[in-house]
């Protein structure tokens, strides 16, 4: 969208036949091209992006996923055969580290290729080998700003959690916190948007903790349903963790970035870029990771204080709208290309 404004045209190689959202009117600016991810298709790719680089005038070739394939790092190395910029995002700790010796040379072909490289925290700044610090960017993220509410809710000691169901989320942590704050708040209830692989355990999970009148789970959300949750709630909390089978972690966080749009005090553990978002005793609170008695302590602390909540909820919305919205993100990945 916020490339529509800006008149900025765009050409979007997808891998696969997933679809692809686009904002009404958009097709001027943002033109998809569909290719096989498949090694014996490579040949045919490149031919598809050369024409398209050449026949475009393309200011930039930017890399977002794939700088550990063999078509992304052609597509940096093409961007540097006719000397335009040349950029890659890296996500998470998943891009960086990949058990496959062939991923990790490829990664490292392309951040040597790029001109510039991109993150979304100083935490995945830091997975980088040093060499490379001198051309990277934390561009952070962006959020829709939030519409107003259409009634106000009313008080109801709602925790939320939006997220893949998998390991890494903490959402086991979460459960057995979620206990320990209806001991002391008979009446609270926990939402759990989101669909993965661990959502079956999780349920069982949630049966033998007694707590299945009081948790919810309402499967994958978008557009107003999930608004309708960000706005009902109380306090949002992201219990991200390290898991050693996993070699994932979170990135930055956005969810916490939608949540502090609608204003809504934050409850997060110092994981990856989770810390970049929350300022500990301002928007929200901090607590170590794999530690359900901290982190019911803390949504307690807020569901036990309507004050503190709504300060730091205010808090949220104020930093996300000074940081994180789309506006600012386009900005700061366009002045990177730079």
């Amino acid at each position: 969208m916020e490339f529509e404004k800006r008149g900025v045209q765009s050409t979007v190689f997808v891998v696969g036949s997933r679809p692809v959202s686009k904002t009404e009117g958009s097709e001027k600016q943002f033109r998809i091209v569909r290719i096989d991810g498949r090694l014996h298709e490579y040949f045919s790719n490149s031919a598809k992006l050369l024409s398209a680089i050449l026949a475009n005038s393309v200011d930039v070739v930017h890399v977002f996923t794939g700088a550990s394939t063999l078509f992304g790092a052609s597509c940096l190395f093409f961007g540097r055969l006719f000397r335009i910029p040349s950029a890659m995002s890296i996500f998470g700790r998943e891009d960086v580290t990949s058990p496959s010796v062939v991923s990790r040379a490829t990664f490292l072909i392309s951040a040597s290729l790029a001109t510039s490289i991109s993150t979304n925290s100083r935490a995945t700044r830091d997975l980088l080998p040093v060499r490379f610090l001198d051309k990277t960017h934390v561009l952070l993220g962006g959020s829709e700003t939030a519409r107003p509410a259409a009634v106000e809710p009313a008080p109801k000691s709602c925790v939320l959690f939006v997220g893949r169901l998998v390991e890494r989320k903490g959402i086991d942590d979460l459960l057995v916190a979620f206990a320990l704050i209806r001991s002391k708040i008979p009446r609270a209830s926990l939402t759990i948007v989101g669909e993965g692989s661990e959502r079956k355990a999780l349920e069982q999970k949630t049966e033998e903790l007694g707590l299945s009148s009081s948790v919810r789970f309402t499967g994958a959300l978008q557009g107003d349903a999930l608004q309708a949750e960000y706005d009902s709630c109380e306090v949002f909390v992201l219990p991200s963790k390290t898991v050693k089978e996993d070699s994932a972690n979170e990135g930055l966080g956005l969810v916490l970035i939608e949540a502090a749009m609608h204003g809504k005090p934050l409850v997060g553990t110092k994981h990856g870029g989770i810390p970049e978002v929350i300022e500990n005793g301002v928007n929200g609170l901090l607590v170590p990771e794999n530690c359900p008695n901290d982190l019911a302590n803390a949504v307690l602390s807020l569901l036990q204080d309507e004050d503190l909540a709504k300060s730091m909820g205010e808090n949220a919305r104020r930093v996300a709208h000074s940081r994180f919205t789309w506006q600012s993100a386009t900005q700061r990945l366009l002045n990177s290309y730079q």
